[in-house]
């Protein structure tokens, strides 16, 4: 595939079928992959997650990088210079697969597509709420007419011509280190609860550091 000629979403493609199976193996599933042009080389990024419920962390992204990077050198899709970056999906988690889209309806979504009948056109994007996904169609909700307080045409999109898609969120950064930081103060409290028996009445040890219980003490001398 020649420089001049790359089909950053075909590239993409391609690079997604190659590892897809490889990175399952591992433990890890393939989430999106994206391709760009920068600093006079191919930026490679891989969005990869644990397998089921997990959160990749990054010892894991080091590890899926390792991996993936062994089975790219071995492969023949470049024809030029590239690096590889992997990252979690992050908030605006990236779409793919059917399966994405259907965990994904209700939610705001931003989709970067080409109809199928014109290969060569030029990308259209489309923001908008995700109504539902069925026999390989998407139907969003545009959110320009929303925004202007008319009832929005449903925008009928296929799965195929989708090129990049990304979950739209419009998050206050703010409220998600507070949130953090009421989820760790709450996680200390229940841990310390435990370590004294869950309030139960039957104290369990001191951690280090910390003062035992003195009514538990009384009732034991």
């Amino acid at each position: 595939m020649p420089p001049e000629n790359l089909d950053r979403y075909a590239l993409a493609t391609r690079i997604h079928d190659l590892l897809a199976a490889e990175l399952v193996a591992e433990g890890w599933e393939l989430v999106d992959v994206r391709v760009y042009r920068g600093g006079g080389r191919l930026q490679v990024r891989l969005y990869v997650d644990v397998a089921g419920e997990g959160r990749i962390d990054l010892d894991g992204c080091a590890r899926a990088s390792r991996a993936a990077g062994m089975f790219l050198e071995e492969s023949d899709l470049f024809q030029e210079p590239w690096v590889l970056e992997v990252s979690s999906p992050g908030v605006r988690r990236p779409l793919r697969t059917a399966a994405h889209f259907a965990a994904a309806v209700g939610q705001d979504v931003e989709l970067k597509w080409r109809p199928l009948d014109a290969p060569a056109s030029r990308p259209r994007n489309l923001r908008g709420r995700l109504c539902g996904v069925a026999d390989g169609v998407l139907t969003v909700a545009p959110a320009a007419a929303e925004d202007a307080g008319a009832a929005a045409p449903a925008v009928s999109v296929p799965l195929a011509s989708v090129l990049e898609a990304n979950l739209d969120h419009d998050f206050d950064a703010q409220a998600v280190i507070r949130e953090d930081r009421r989820r760790r103060k709450d996680d200390k409290r229940a841990r310390r609860a435990q370590r004294r028996g869950g309030g139960r009445g039957q104290p369990g040890p001191a951690a280090p550091g910390e003062p035992a219980d003195e009514d538990a003490e009384r009732d034991r001398s």
